[in-house]
């Protein structure tokens, strides 16, 4: 079993911060700033994924591939998802929200995805979100 651990602190507008939740993004919506903000987060997830784990970064010939997801499942291999959310003050998002977000974030196809999350507010007053994801192989 593969496991890979990292945390990503507060969101790409304030390091402290609160993490940034799901957004559904159809039609003339991918322009609204709700939707740019949440497409951030994606990137910032990767990138904060990527510093621990550069062997993911993918390469198109001279092009270096940092926004596309670096992992899938399928049907055959199970990978299972656990994040531990941290609070930076008592209004945030749904929890579950945030683990769709990690999730679109890191996986091309998290249909095989499994996984949980839990949360409480951070006693240092710092946002960020643990993550650790197991793979079968």
């Amino acid at each position: 079993m593969k496991k890979i651990q990292f945390t990503i602190k507060g969101n790409p507008e304030d390091i402290y911060g609160n993490p940034v939740s799901y957004v559904r993004v159809v039609g003339r919506a991918l322009w609204l700033p709700g939707a740019k903000r949440y497409h951030a987060w994606k990137s910032y997830v990767r990138r904060c994924f990527y510093k621990g784990y550069p062997e993911f970064v993918m390469c198109d010939g001279k092009k270096i591939l940092l926004d596309d997801q670096p992992l899938t499942t399928a049907v055959s291999s199970r990978a299972r998802m656990d994040i531990k959310i941290f609070w930076m003050n008592g209004q945030h998002a749904d929890p579950d929200n945030i683990f769709k977000g990690v999730a679109d974030a890191l996986f091309k196809n998290d249909k095989f995805l499994d996984g949980g999350f839990e949360s409480r507010n951070s006693m240092d007053g710092k946002g960020k979100v643990e993550v650790t994801i197991s793979f079968d192989a």
